[in-house]
């Protein structure tokens, strides 16, 4: 079976590399502690290192008194084509930036750590301090700026302006909200300007791979369009009562318009974009719909951007102007009404006036820990690794407050079980590692070597539980048959290894799991293996006798075909009789983005306390609000994307007829 199954080879490193396009944040020397430290360097070369993924990286720095004048890093232990390229990018922004405060490179994010921890070394050396005075501040600086994460809104003198721009539309973020709203804007005839914080290379670089949809014309087709109604109550339901149904209906009724029109740019662009099917024969525990649509990855081969710029090129040949490198700094409200920006660019502060209307599409705030620890501080506790879309600050919704808008008082963030831990590691307190598997129904058990869940659900609801397990850490455990098992498991959206029904590609396909990753880790000794249960439970750490008995009862359960214990669906139970035995411990998520932001209507206008509209100023994607709460409907394969190519589409279509 295994065989049979793992055949596509020359698309894993593409799909590697794909997979892991995104970039996260990572905190140097906190600002408090850096302005008590000498400005001047020390001339000279300096050099530090720290543990990676596959060895220590170093890195090696030469200043002369005011600047750097050279960096490289040494990462030759590192992944190929994952860690070696993050190491080359990061080594680029020191000498770019001048700056300890480097993004991480998602995907390599124990490079990236490495970089950042021997980075730190470097400039306390160069500046004749003791780096573990800086660290002992960081704590008290950071949790005194957490306090105040929105801060006062920046003023601006129009003598600092070196630079004004009239258009009608302005598009404020060229994601995945962003690329639509712009698009639409410029084909409804309006004068469009999108602009975005980051360089070519990064910014507007990539558009979820996973797009939710009622009504479109694949769905149609396939004779597989679910109920739009039974879709509104499970987000309802899922949201705690917190989602606006009007914004879930408005979504629904525009989802299907939005995902043929982006159909058709992929296809003239050489991409398919799928529907994906799945059986519904058998009873499930957790209500699944199939309102996932998808990318088809051993079309783009791992290429960077590719759904972008197609999207990119499109507009652009209808009149739309991009520009890179220039970041929101404030909104301009004249009379109550939204009518343009101020940005912040290499030359300088730049005014943007917009006749029509400003659409904010910055994301959401998963790479801004003030905010994060202030607003979830459970999310904060939970993340072990962070793979957000670079520029996920808050900037929009911080502009969008100081203008008068109203957020979300309840917050979520999209968290997926798929945290890996070493095997002597409690908590996440130190990242892990991105383990796909995570998300599989498979035997679950606390340090205690006892089951404490159902393990087939949403993808977040484990990862809260285990909040309140002793040290928030798990173990997941299988047996030789691990890839049959997970055939029969049968899951639902990105978790899914195995092409759906209808034959659209799983987003992680099982050879891209068990060619690139599962060797992996094994060679770390993330995942253990054993050839006898007692000898798996030594080697994680778990008691041998609880955990020997907790493997009985649950083949037991398997044998019986039904579960006793937690009511997990019988097709999803496995046996653990086969050598050799594998498990991994597990603490933490997989971190994509937060999802509460501002409070909008359904014109995709920002509304204020009272609920009154703000003219001019449109919201879409993750920094809009209204939609999610506590938690991410994930068997509603692609929900949050969804609503942010339907938003936007709908809020540049808005502003363009203002």
């Amino acid at each position: 079976m295994a065989d049979k199954i793992l055949s596509r080879r020359g698309f894993l490193r593409g799909a590697a590399a794909a997979g892991l396009m995104a970039t996260g944040s990572l905190l140097g020397i906190s600002k408090a502690a850096a302005d008590e430290v000498p400005a001047v360097f020390t001339p000279g070369t300096y050099t530090a290192s720290a543990p990676g993924m596959g060895g220590d990286v170093t890195v090696t720095i030469t200043v002369d008194e005011t600047s750097i004048l050279e960096a490289a890093i040494d990462a030759a232990g590192e992944t190929e084509g994952i860690g070696k390229p993050a190491a080359e990018l990061l080594a680029k922004q020191i000498v770019e930036r001048q700056s300890w405060e480097v993004d991480s490179v998602s995907g390599a994010s124990v490079t990236s750590r490495a970089v950042r921890q021997a980075l730190e070394s470097c400039f306390a050396q160069a500046k004749g301090i003791d780096v573990a005075l800086l660290q002992s501040a960081a704590p008290a600086a950071e949790a005194e700026s957490a306090a105040d994460w929105l801060g006062e809104a920046p003023v601006i003198d129009e003598a600092e302006v070196v630079e004004t721009v009239d258009t009608e539309v302005l598009v404020i973020g060229a994601g995945t909200a962003g690329l639509f709203a712009a698009c639409a804007a410029v084909e409804e005839g309006a004068k469009t300007i999108l602009i975005e914080k980051l360089d070519a290379e990064f910014g507007g670089s990539g558009i979820r791979d996973t797009l939710a949809a009622i009504g479109s014309r694949e769905q149609l087709e396939d004779g597989d369009n679910p109920d739009k109604f039974d879709v509104i109550t499970e987000l309802y339901r899922q949201s705690n009562g917190y989602g606006d149904q009007r914004l879930y209906k408005l979504w629904a009724d525009n989802s299907g318009e939005a995902i043929d029109w982006y159909t058709d740019r992929l296809t003239e662009g050489g991409l398919r974009f799928r529907h994906e099917v799945d059986s519904h024969e058998i009873p499930v525990r957790y209500p699944v719909y199939d309102v996932g649509h998808s990318l088809q990855m051993s079309d783009t081969l791992g290429e960077h951007g590719a759904t972008a710029n197609i999207l990119k090129t499109y507009a652009q040949g209808l009149g739309l102007e991009i520009r890179y490198n220039t970041a929101l700094v404030s909104l301009i409200k004249e009379d109550g009404a939204v009518t343009g920006i101020y940005a912040s660019t290499p030359e300088g502060i730049v005014r943007f006036n917009a006749a029509k209307g400003v659409i904010v599409c910055t994301g959401g705030y998963s790479l801004n820990m003030d905010m994060l620890k202030a607003l979830q501080p459970e999310t904060a506790k939970i993340i072990n690794i962070n793979y957000s879309y670079p520029g996920s600050q808050g900037d929009g919704i911080k502009a969008c407050l100081w203008a008068g808008a109203a957020m979300d008082t309840v917050h979520a963030g999209m968290l997926f079980d798929r945290g890996a831990v070493a095997p002597n590691q409690v908590g996440c307190q130190t990242p892990g590692a991105l383990f796909w598997m995570g998300s599989q129904p498979f035997l679950k058990v606390d340090l205690e070597g006892k089951r404490f869940t159902n393990e087939s659900g949403d993808y977040d609801h484990i990862l809260h539980t285990a909040h309140g397990l002793p040290g928030m850490t798990y173990a997941m455990v299988w047996d030789a048959n691990y890839i049959e098992d997970m055939v029969r498991f049968d899951t639902h959206g990105c978790s899914r290894m195995f092409d759906h029904v209808n034959g659209a590609e799983s987003v992680w396909p099982i050879d891209l799991n068990e060619g690139v990753f599962m060797p992996m880790y094994r060679e770390q000794g993330l995942v253990v293996k054993a050839d006898t249960i007692e000898e798996l439970a030594e080697k994680l750490g778990l008691p041998v006798e609880t955990f020997k008995a907790t493997v009985e009862r649950y083949n037991e359960l398997f044998d019986k075909q039904e579960d006793e214990d937690f009511g997990k669906e019988a097709y999803r139970l496995s046996a653990l009789r086969t050598a050799p035995f594998e498990g991994v411990r597990m603490s933490g998520g997989y971190f994509i983005a937060t999802m509460d932001g501002i409070r909008i209507n359904t014109d995709l206008n920002a509304v204020d306390a009272d609920g009154k509209p703000i003219e001019g100023l449109y919201v879409a994607g993750d920094c809009s609000g209204g939609y999610f709460a506590t938690s991410y409907p994930n068997l509603l394969a692609g929900a949050a994307a969804g609503r942010s190519v339907t938003f936007g589409r709908l809020a540049g279509k808005n502003a363009a007829h203002r």
